[in-house]
């Protein structure tokens, strides 16, 4: 399909480019001002401020903050209460939101002054102390505690229910400790459903500095190139075909060795980045997946030097090395080679990105990846270090991208972690059951 060229739009000074009525545009302009400038821009923001509040996306965190600070003033009279006010709690913890849970236990601080059965309330002060950790507790454990055995969940549930029975019903010591652990119980559930409702709801998240649009973009971008690569590998196989027939005509002509030589060269030149396009569709066509190559070379260090090739683009200047190294690079992963992949790719675009500062300035460093044998697991670290050899700090992952590429080490029955340090991330763990024993 061929497309008409673009033409110069009238009334626009930009030949391509133009928008019907802007000189009408332009005299508003000078006649109101910046006034004007301000109130067209003003509208726009209002409408989707008002949006974001009418679908009650914003009113969540508010609304649970509500419900723990509540449940945490009554619990004093009703111990039962504080259980509620645990899971509340727990789901502060999941949205980050530490302002929200700040203020919450500020106020609760407040009540012992206020409210004096607060100071001998069991349920009051583990209300509280639950609060604080909501607000105060690294973000790291959040991941951690969320990706417990799915049976957790129910003796949790069971474990809960039964704290909230001994409560009600009885008033002796056994009542205060099935508060503390029906409490905790309750806070872990609540984070959980939390989590839950945020992947429903991705809105309720920080998926990302930028939020979700360039998530989406990146998935969205991946989808289509996907479908041009039969399209793309075409002109490139027409290329080296015409290719080498321009070098059996050069070989046959009546011409100085000179000039053949030079244009041999071209030829060479020609053939080499044309087969360097061609290793490049050959990662994009099969990435994450399995069968391009036959079984007995399908290893760990395959599968990590296949993502250091799709990622080293990413590498933005010549001060930034890899190394590979480990026991476990020769074990084979027929099943789980595009899983690790995948993960290792995570990874390595997250541990280049930590070259880069905020001012884009280049830093010098080293990536290190080493694969280790265990005696059940393949165990991948990717590792940042400075040019002095100390731990650096890498490019923290985007929420969306983590929890996708969990699901991915879930499904091979594997385990994908990012390792936090000073709030940032300096370390990935992958690991991959052995499937030899």
């Amino acid at each position: 399909m061929n497309f008409p060229p673009p033409g110069p739009v009238e009334g626009s000074g930009v030949e391509g480019v133009g928008v019907a009525g802007s000189g009408a545009n332009d005299d508003a302009f000078a006649e109101g001002g910046h006034g004007s400038a301000r109130a067209g821009s003003f509208a726009p923001q209002l409408a989707m401020r008002l949006r974001a509040w009418e679908d009650g996306t914003r009113f969540y965190p508010g609304a649970i903050a509500l419900c723990a600070l509540c449940l945490g003033l009554v619990s004093s009279h009703a111990p039962a209460a504080g259980l509620i006010g645990g899971a509340a709690a727990g789901a502060l913890f999941v949205l980050h939101k530490t302002l929200k849970a700040a203020l919450v236990a500020a106020v609760l601080s407040a009540g012992f002054y206020l409210i004096p059965e607060a100071r001998f309330s069991p349920a009051y002060w583990t209300t509280l102390g639950l609060v604080t950790a909501a607000g105060f507790f690294p973000r790291s454990l959040v991941t951690i505690l969320l990706r417990a055995p799915r049976w957790c969940w129910v003796v949790s549930l069971l474990v809960a229910m039964a704290s909230f029975c001994c409560v009600l019903l009885l008033q002796t010591p056994v009542a205060t400790a099935a508060i503390f652990v029906g409490s905790l119980s309750a806070a872990f559930l609540g984070a959980g459903l939390a989590r839950h409702l945020a992947m429903v709801d991705a809105r309720l998240l920080a998926w990302g500095e930028d939020g979700l649009v360039p998530v989406t973009r990146d998935l969205l971008l991946g989808r289509v190139t996907a479908g041009m690569l039969h399209d793309l590998a075409q002109p490139l196989n027409v290329i080296s075909m015409a290719n080498g027939n321009m070098r059996y005509i050069v070989e046959q002509l009546d011409i100085g060795e000179d000039n053949r030589k030079q244009l041999l060269d071209r030829v060479a030149r020609i053939s080499s980045h044309t087969e360097a396009a061609a290793f490049i569709l050959s990662l994009f066509r099969w990435f994450g997946r399995d069968g391009d190559k036959e079984s007995s070379a399908l290893n760990v260090r395959s599968a990590l030097e296949r993502a250091l090739a799709a990622t080293k683009s990413n590498v933005r200047h010549h001060g930034v090395s890899v190394e590979l190294e480990g026991n476990a690079l020769e074990h084979l992963l027929p099943e789980h080679h595009g899983a690790l992949e995948m993960m290792a790719v995570a990874a390595l675009l997250s541990a280049f990105g930590g070259f880069i500062g905020p001012n884009n300035e280049k830093r010098k460093g080293k990536v290190l990846l080493r694969a280790a044998m265990t005696p059940a697991h393949v165990v991948v670290t990717v590792r940042c270090i400075d040019e002095n050899a100390a731990p650096a700090p890498a490019r923290k992952l985007d929420h969306a991208t983590l929890w996708l590429v969990e699901q991915v080490a879930i499904e091979a029955g594997g385990d994908f972690r990012s390792m936090l340090r000073s709030a940032q991330p300096t370390r990935f763990v992958i690991r991959l059951g052995r499937d030899d024993i």
